[in-house]
């Protein structure tokens, strides 16, 4: 299995990816990025969203940033909570501001066997590090040396339904399309915090993954395109791949 063929940590809410596969699109990225999958159980949609958090390989960092006044003026500063419209901004405790560009709810869903996932929200976030700390934690995060300020990152929200009659443990996304050319997947930046969970029989499982658009300049992508791996039950492959399902941002 792909999973255990990777042996990474992450500890972000609003994970900042980086592409090794991005020279080929100007950016300069060459980070292996670390697998989210301890991250769902820590994960709490109605907290703030991060960039990185006290979980994370830079926690002896501090993380008692507080913006200034002048900062969060505007109806468009959100002080707790997600991030749910456009143009909507916070603060994390480490001094990164992390501002909406983009959200959908595509509501779209693909089958294999006898799991069915379904994706609830596409975001894409420009995170800008105001303080030295804050760049140099995403920078860590990611194993990069330097990290261009503003990113831009897309999560992807999904639910994963077992309508099955035996515990399922997926391994999570096969693949997340960017543009033709450009994949992120677990072995290649992409933090997947399904990955490794066991669906119960006839359960749920919400959860979500996160990459890294771009740096410096906001992604021009209108859709994106997902793929999903297989689930085994034990050692055995129950459920194969999906097919690709394209959703429009």
């Amino acid at each position: 299995m792909r999973l255990r063929q990777i042996t990474l940590i992450a500890g972000l809410s609003v994970v900042v990816l980086g592409l090794a596969g991005c020279q080929s699109s100007g950016q300069k990225s060459t980070a292996s990025f670390k697998n989210g999958s301890s991250q769902s159980s820590s994960y709490s949609a109605p907290k703030p969203d991060a960039a990185v958090t006290s979980s994370s390989s830079s926690k002896k960092e501090a993380q008692t940033y507080q913006p200034t006044a002048k900062q969060t003026r505007g109806a468009s500063y959100v002080k707790s909570g997600n991030l749910k419209s456009s143009g909507q901004f916070t603060y994390d405790r480490v001094g990164t501001k992390l501002q909406l560009a983009k959200v959908k709810h595509p509501k779209t869903s693909i089958k294999s066997g006898k799991l069915t996932y379904k994706v609830t929200t596409v975001r894409v976030i420009e995170n800008t590090a105001e303080t030295a700390a804050a760049k140099r934690m995403a920078a860590q995060a990611l194993n990069l040396i330097t990290l261009e300020s503003p990113y831009y990152t897309i999560q992807v929200k999904f639910t994963i339904t077992n309508r099955g009659s035996q515990d399922m443990k997926t391994d999570g996304i096969k693949a997340l399309r960017l543009k033709k050319g450009l994949e992120l997947n677990a072995a290649n930046q992409l933090s997947d915090a399904s990955a490794g969970k066991t669906i119960a029989a006839h359960g749920k499982l919400a959860t979500f993954a996160t990459g890294l658009a771009s740096e410096k300049t906001a992604p021009t992508f209108k859709s994106v395109k997902i793929a999903f791996a297989g689930a085994y039950s034990g050692q055995k492959q129950v459920v194969a791949p999906t097919g690709w399902l394209k959703l429009k941002l």
